[in-house]
Order: C-alpha cells, then sequence, then structure tokens
C-alpha cells in the first residue's frame, strides 16, 4: 500500500511537468531552433572547406542530436531518453578525441 502510494507521487511531478503548456511551448520552440541549428552544422559538415572544419561540424551535429534528445526527454516526460544522450554524447567526445588523434598524428608524418 505505501509502496504503491509512494510510486504513484513519485511518478505524478514528471507526467504534470510533462504536460505543462508552457513547457511544451518551450520545448517546441527549442526543438524548432535545434533542427534549424542542426541544418547549418550539416552544411558546414558537406561544404567544409577543410578536414578539421569538417570534424568540428560533426561534433556539433553530435552535440545539437544529444540536444534534440534531451529536450525531447522533457517535453515527454521519459527518463530513458537522457540516457540514451548521455551514451550519445560519450560516443561524440570519444569519436572527437580520436579524430583529432588523427589528425594530430597525420601531421608530424
Amino acid at each position: 500500500m505505501i509502496s504503491s502510494l509512494l510510486a504513484a507521487t513519485v511518478a505524478a511531478p514528471t507526467a504534470i511537468f510533462a504536460m505543462t503548456a508552457w513547457v511544451n511551448l518551450t520545448a517546441q520552440i527549442s526543438l524548432t531552433v535545434l533542427v534549424i541549428a542542426l541544418g547549418f552544422a550539416f552544411l558546414r559538415l558537406v561544404l567544409g572547406p577543410s578536414t578539421p572544419d569538417r570534424v568540428v561540424a560533426l561534433d556539433l551535429v553530435a552535440t545539437l542530436l544529444v540536444g534534440l534528445i534531451a529536450v525531447s526527454a522533457i517535453e515527454t516526460g521519459d527518463v530513458i531518453f537522457l540516457r540514451v544522450a548521455m551514451v550519445v554524447a560519450l560516443f561524440n567526445f570519444i569519436g572527437t578525441i580520436g579524430f583529432c588523434w588523427y589528425l594530430h598524428r597525420g601531421s608530424h608524418q
């Protein structure tokens, strides 16, 4: 009895928070801005004049993807999206370090 009551009170704030009209409006605006920024970053990825510019653009695309996932988690109230965002951010970090190491090593040979 007490555990079900406790579970209902713990789960209720996230659902109420996700249903607020202002949160939904802010999430929609944020998603729109992030998608526009993602388009510009992807354009830089394709048109970048050099390899380091493309690496930075790829890092920005992955970071904006983490932002999109986080805003989606806030909008839906589902916590699992935040775990997915953390995994994507970790792979983004490791990939960026790998690209930088490759570029740095290639310039000395």
